[in-house]
């Protein structure tokens, strides 16, 4: 690979040609990959009608990333509306070239300014290792783990969610953190903070028959009638809950990660015919665990559901612009929001679940 303007010498100065040079970088990095390998992947899956084919250097890497999006697989032959590269940088020996520091001007979660404009956009997701960057108009991106060996449980339950935004952003849809049940008739989104209850309450309804489409990642479009969809269908429990749910201990896998260990299951392998892929949204339901024996339903206004909803979602998501806040606005502006609270007995907490999916 040729040395471009991120590889030491004088550096490129910020301007219009720094986003698509950034990208024609990543291509060389990827196509160095793949001809250095005899083990490239390719899958098509289909999200809300948008079709993305996945190129994946690496059958090991293939199989952590791909597993969650199991259930949205399609038979090859239809032409994709979007093409995600994806390869191991340390086992490749095909480097991405890593921003300079006086280039990670962040603007938003983890996406990086200095790689951005109205077609281009790059992330970096530090935390995790990823460096990712798409071109819009040739409808291609480029996601490279800087170490795939050490794959973490952020990026296995929810792959490539920088890239897949940014192309559902441009079709009304936006990735969202929160948690989603219901049936095909119509859903409820579990909006909140971390501990406020969402993932318990999903496999919790999810075992007493309702169907399920995230445990804290689903898709919300905003109009006209705002609608959920199930992306990736991994399901979490924190070790405390376990003693809840004996019965799916035979098919748990575990996992430490930021000095908590959590347990998961695939849903579309042990549930096959309980994953609902898209409904449109009944209410945003916004959970929040008290010690009593029973919970209790009550209206929320916008502003919960902006706290709950908007603001969580944003300080989880990577993202270049403004274009996914307002399909969360107009969802909220759309759909009743309700604020739940979860008691100790489940069974009652279940039956107002059901109640709100009936009204």
């Amino acid at each position: 690979m040729s040395a471009g303007p991120f590889w030491g010498g004088q550096a490129t100065q910020l301007g219009a040609d720094l986003p698509p040079a950034y990208f024609a970088e990543a291509a060389r990095a990827f196509e160095s990959a793949r001809s250095a390998s005899s083990d490239e992947n390719e899958f098509l899956f289909a999200i809300g009608g948008v079709r993305f084919r996945l190129r994946i250097i690496g059958s090991e890497l293939a199989r952590k990333i791909t597993r969650t999006l199991a259930h949205l697989q399609v038979e090859p032959g239809v032409e994709p509306d979007f093409t995600i590269c994806a390869w191991d940088d340390k086992g490749a020996g095909a480097p991405m070239p890593r921003p300079k520091p006086w280039m990670l001007r962040r603007d938003g979660n983890y996406c990086l300014q200095a790689f951005t404009d109205a077609r281009y956009q790059a992330y970096f997701v530090e935390p995790v290792r990823i460096l990712s960057c798409l071109d819009l108009e040739m409808r291609t991106g480029y996601s490279c783990y800087l170490d795939a060996s050490r794959l973490s449980m952020y990026e296995v339950s929810g792959p490539m969610r920088a890239i897949l935004n940014a192309v559902l952003n441009r079709r009304g849809m936006q990735l969202v953190h929160a948690s989603a049940i219901g049936t095909p008739a119509g859903s409820l989104l579990f909006a909140g903070k971390p501990f406020s209850g969402k993932s318990t309450l999903a496999v919790r309804c999810l075992l007493e028959g309702l169907s399920y489409q995230a445990d804290d990642l689903c898709v919300l479009t905003g109009d006209p009638q705002p609608r959920s969809l199930c992306l990736y269908n991994i399901a979490k429990l924190r070790d405390d809950c376990l003693p809840r749910f004996a019965s799916l201990k035979p098919v748990l896998g575990s996992f430490e990660e930021d000095a908590e260990r959590k347990s998961y299951f695939y849903v579309h392998e042990q549930f096959p015919e309980q994953i609902l892929k898209d409904a449109p949204v009944r209410a945003i339901v916004l959970p929040r665990i008290i010690d009593e024996e029973f919970g209790s339903l009550e209206r929320g206004s916008a502003r919960d559901a902006m706290e709950g909803l908007i603001a969580c979602t944003k300080l989880e998501i990577p993202a270049a612009g403004t274009l996914g806040e307002a399909i969360m606005l107009r969802a909220v502006s759309r759909v009743p929001i309700w604020r739940l609270t979860l008691g100790r007995d489940e069974a009652h907490t279940v039956k107002l679940v059901r109640q709100l999916l009936a009204s």
